[in-house]
């Protein structure tokens, strides 16, 4: 009976690199352990008969991996038990479960006695006539059974061995101390911006909502806008940032402001982001209130 496949984990950010998910970089599922993954880390594909997906599916770079190193073992295993059964029947002493008697006098002018076999079998029961005097039957051994050869191959992608480390290192990490990593992770920016209004739509488009947050204490304009008239809020809207387009709106940006098109930056979100800008908004307009 196959098992339950595990929960999809509904995370804004990738459990391995912790990147943000938004038009261009779609969110994947591990479907082996749920976790919430970008593309580039879960590349990998394997079926899971266990769930009951004999067709290969999506999965991360650890349940790959150790997928790979258990059949691994367990063909090592079966080599091991043929060449322990190999080493008990070469050392079997036929001469003496026949029955079969020589003359050490003779051992450099010794005939074999040959019986015809008439069962047939493979393995033959004829029973061997009796040598005659003078006679040697030497001493033979069974043929060897070569032992089997693993010949294992898995698909090993360019990105499943960069990412082999980190990952097993971050899931320790965060199960060790669960929260610690994602909250660290978001308050250290990717990289130094320049402090200025190009800065801030760069660190947009990498989704560096640290970032964003730095360079806004340092006094960059929320309201910045491109020569086409784009605000770095129609900007976050279009990628989807939920995070950074809070920040932006905590920080005085202007959701009137409208583009070349004549678009206003709820106009430029998706559906569930204008909903939830629209909450921020009233949120904001409550605090200034009160």
């Amino acid at each position: 009976m196959a098992l339950e496949p595990p929960a999809f984990q509904e995370a804004a950010r990738c459990d391995v690199c912790k990147c943000s998910f938004n038009t261009f970089r779609r969110r994947h599922h591990c479907r082996c352990c749920g976790r919430t993954l970008c593309h580039e880390h879960s590349s990998n594909q394997m079926a899971l008969p266990q769930f009951g997906l004999n067709l290969p599916v999506r999965v991360c770079a650890d349940c790959f991996n150790n997928s790979a190193r258990s059949v691994k073992t367990n063909i090592h295993a079966s080599a091991d038990e043929v060449d322990s059964v190999t080493g008990g029947v070469s050392r079997l002493d036929i001469d003496t479960d026949m029955g079969f008697k020589t003359n050490p006098t003779l051992e450099q002018h010794s005939v074999v006695a040959v019986a015809e076999c008439k069962c047939g079998m493979p393995l033959c029961i004829c029973v061997a006539p009796a040598p005659p005097a003078n006679t040697l039957i030497p001493e033979t051994t069974p043929a060897s059974v070569a032992p089997i050869q693993p010949n294992l191959k898995p698909r090993r992608t360019e990105a499943s061995a960069r990412i082999k480390g980190s990952t097993s290192n971050s899931i320790t990490s965060s199960a060790s101390n669960p929260g610690q990593l994602t909250s660290s992770a978001m308050d250290i920016p990717q990289r130094d911006y320049e402090c200025n209004g190009e800065g801030l739509r760069e660190a947009i488009k990498n989704g560096d909502a640290a970032g964003v947050g730095k360079l806004l204490k340092e006094g960059v304009d929320a309201n910045y806008r491109d020569k086409q008239g784009m605000s770095v809020l129609h900007l976050a809207a279009m990628f989807n940032c939920t995070d950074i387009t809070f920040i932006l709106m905590e920080h005085g940006a202007s959701l009137e402001h409208k583009n070349a098109q004549g678009e206003t930056p709820i106009d430029c979100a998706p559906a569930t982001l204008q909903y939830k800008m629209r909450q921020k908004m009233e949120e904001i307009g409550k605090s200034f209130g009160s």
